[in-house]
């Protein structure tokens, strides 16, 4: 298991030698991973409220590929069950804010 950074943005990534990877280096070389999701939902989360009523978000991801020519969905469903079990052991540690308890 590896553990360390993951970027996020909008772009998609098909080439690990991509001026992408190769920026994303530059700016921290321990970056294990890029997400393409999380990013749209946390910029729409800090966008949408306003109210501050919610206090935070979680992104838990599945990494199923990687970015060379290879690529496939082979791992999509080992990667989701990696996912929901993190996920899972996650649940008792997050709060939920007192009207919604």
């Amino acid at each position: 298991m590896l553990t360390g950074p993951i970027g996020s943005g909008e772009a998609v990534i098909a080439d690990a030698e991509s001026e992408i990877i190769r920026y994303l280096k530059g700016f921290n070389d321990k970056i294990l991973a890029v997400d393409m999701e999380a990013g749209g939902l946390t910029q729409a989360f800090h966008e949408q409220d306003g109210s501050q009523a919610v206090r935070g978000w979680v992104v838990v991801r599945g990494i199923s590929d990687d970015a060379g020519p290879n690529k496939n969905d082979e791992y999509h469903d080992v990667a989701a069950r990696h996912a929901a079990t993190v996920l899972r052991s996650l649940l008792s540690y997050l709060r939920l804010p007192a009207d919604r308890t």
